[in-house]
């Protein structure tokens, strides 16, 4: 993805500048006819056209306790927890002062 970035940041600026283009509204008119070339140009099919996504079976709820990363943590009296040899301040809350 990095490399698909650099290589559109340079040619799109270059175009740009070609093309006299200095304002976002003629930014944005002339930027689908630039994606149209520039996919026509770069595009590549995939090597298996099959979709090898599955569809999401889980609720939301589920796919959050997944993606999560849970730490346990000690609070000290000066609401500071350390992770990874930092060490962070929480706000000072009603929730945090609750012991």
């Amino acid at each position: 993805m990095e490399r698909a970035n650099r290589t559109l940041q340079d040619r799109l600026i270059k175009e740009m500048h070609l093309k006299c283009i200095c304002s976002i509204e003629q930014a944005n008119a002339w930027l689908p006819c630039f994606i149209e070339q520039f996919n026509q140009k770069f595009a590549k099919l995939a090597f298996n056209p099959k979709n090898p996504h599955r569809p999401i079976t889980e609720t939301a709820e589920e796919l959050d306790d997944i993606f999560t990363w849970r730490e346990p943590r000690r609070v000290t009296n000066s609401l500071t927890i350390t992770y990874d040899k930092c060490v962070y301040l929480l706000e000072n809350t009603e929730e945090n002062q609750k012991r």
